[in-house]
């Protein structure tokens, strides 16, 4: 499954300013973890993550589901562009 492509695809629409997201894999010790750091304005990180993690959350349930078919742990990190990792830190549903 291509990861990257599915969080573009549900991440494009909401944030204001798609030219400023990154989306990167991150190195992990397990096979079946992989590790997504989404990173782009401050305000887009915000409504990324939504009132109360709510949007985060549907962002996490959606990319378990494709998770489970490949057999993989899905985790996701936000970070704003100059800052430094968000203390949240978003993790697949297992």
């Amino acid at each position: 499954m291509d990861y990257i492509a599915a969080i573009h695809k549900f991440i494009d629409p909401i944030v204001s300013n798609v030219e400023a997201v990154e989306i990167e894999e991150l190195p992990n010790d397990s096979k079946k973890d992989r590790t997504f750091k989404i990173t782009c304005d401050a305000e887009d990180t915000g409504r990324l993550i939504g009132k109360h993690g709510s949007t985060a959350e549907a962002l996490r349930e959606a990319l378990s589901i494709g998770g489970k078919a490949n057999n993989e742990r899905v985790h996701i990190k936000f970070a704003s562009h100059g800052e430094q990792e968000t203390s949240q830190v978003e993790q697949a549903n297992d």
